[in-house]
């Protein structure tokens, strides 16, 4: 996969005509959905497409969308099969002389109203993206799009990216929506730092090896998984993690229909059951974030570090216990109800806590 990635450090002298553009797509709603993103899909000479079914039904709906006044418009479609396949890359580059390749671009302009459309996945890249590269090198402009969120983030476009680089050609990069930071910043775990490793493999033994690696990451983990495998994915984190590991699911991200769970990996899985017992299956694609897993030998550190925090600021600064928690949930991501608990009754917090067993099994 990393083949040849080296090469694209020493880049030559950059070429000034054409350009690839990297353009990011709503991941739910159309209304997301910026000016130069909407500019760079409307210009493009050559519009690479992970799938041409819904770029082509992405171009029809901007043709008839009031950036001035939009709507709420569900986008990728959940059935895009009903779309027809519009990959022009034999009708438009897949000769040698790049001034067909100008011609049939300026038909489709005058006929559709649009540049080519050409299919670029994770089957046909690798030979696709060196003709690219040489229409880009003759000053067309290329803008390259998954069918939902940032290109080459658990999408295809890697290739075509890497041969650009090498090529020495403009790369422009739009900012835009991903599920994965979306879902990361929602789950109210630690952001500082954080793994993403977009869908794991299949076999069990695998996953199970992955998840064991992450695990021992100790930052917030991001999972892409699908609705038909989410509970194997979900038996293996509790086999990895523990029942009562705390994680977050975003489902259908930004969609009309998105719904989260978040709580441990025993509650997330009976909510999920429930809701495939009400409506037959699991649907939509689904986000996974993981908080970070801490031993306890570290558990025990970070509490004597978070004591020590709060005692200088309650020494340092004049704040109710509200407000020193809140300021150590800030500073360190520890929970601000224990931390002002703690500003409030000091050891006394432990002492209970060491008490409220005994209590139990002396009854």
């Amino acid at each position: 996969f990393f083949n040849n990635y080296e090469e694209v450090i020493d880049i030559p002298q950059l070429h000034s005509r054409g350009s690839l553009t990297l353009c990011p797509t709503p991941i739910g709603n159309l209304k997301d959905i910026t000016l130069r993103q909407y500019q760079a899909i409307k210009t493009a000479d050559i519009l690479a497409c992970e799938d041409t079914r819904v770029s082509g039904h992405l171009l029809e709906l901007l043709d008839n969308y009031n950036l001035s006044n939009p709507r709420d418009v569900e986008f990728p479609p959940k059935n895009f099969e009903v779309f027809p396949e519009r990959d022009e890359y034999t009708y438009g580059l897949s000769g040698d002389f790049i001034s067909y390749t100008v011609e049939q671009i300026k038909k489709s302009r005058e006929e559709r109203g649009r540049g080519l459309m050409i299919s670029i996945n994770s089957y046909n890249q690798e030979g696709r993206a060196p003709k690219l590269v040489k229409a880009i090198m003759a000053g067309l402009k290329v803008v390259l799009v998954s069918d939902a969120g940032t290109p080459l983030i658990s999408d295809p476009g890697y290739s075509l990216v890497r041969e650009a680089a090498k090529a020495g050609v403009k790369i422009d990069t739009l900012p835009g929506p991903t599920a994965a930071i979306t879902a990361l910043t929602a789950s109210g775990f630690p952001t500082q730092s954080f793994f993403y490793q977009g869908y794991l493999t299949k076999t069990k033994s695998e996953k199970i090896f992955r998840l064991e690696k992450l695990k021992s990451t100790e930052c917030t983990t991001i999972i892409y998984e699908s609705s038909h495998r989410i509970f194997d994915t979900l038996e293996c984190l509790k086999e990895v993690f523990g029942n009562k590991h705390q994680i977050f699911i975003g489902q259908e991200m930004t969609k009309f229909h998105e719904k989260i769970y978040r709580g441990s990996i025993e509650q997330v899985c009976e909510e999920m059951k429930l809701e495939e017992n009400a409506k037959g299956r699991v649907h939509g694609e689904l986000t996974i974030v993981i908080s970070p897993f801490i031993s306890e030998e570290e558990e025990e550190t970070i509490r004597l570090n978070v004591k020590e925090l709060i005692n200088t600021l309650q020494e340092t600064i004049e704040g109710s216990p509200k407000k020193i928690g809140k300021l150590v949930n800030l500073l360190t991501g520890y929970s601000a109800n224990k931390a002002a608990t703690y500003a409030v009754k000091g050891d006394e917090t432990e002492e209970e806590e060491e008490e409220a067993p005994e209590g139990k099994d002396g009854e």
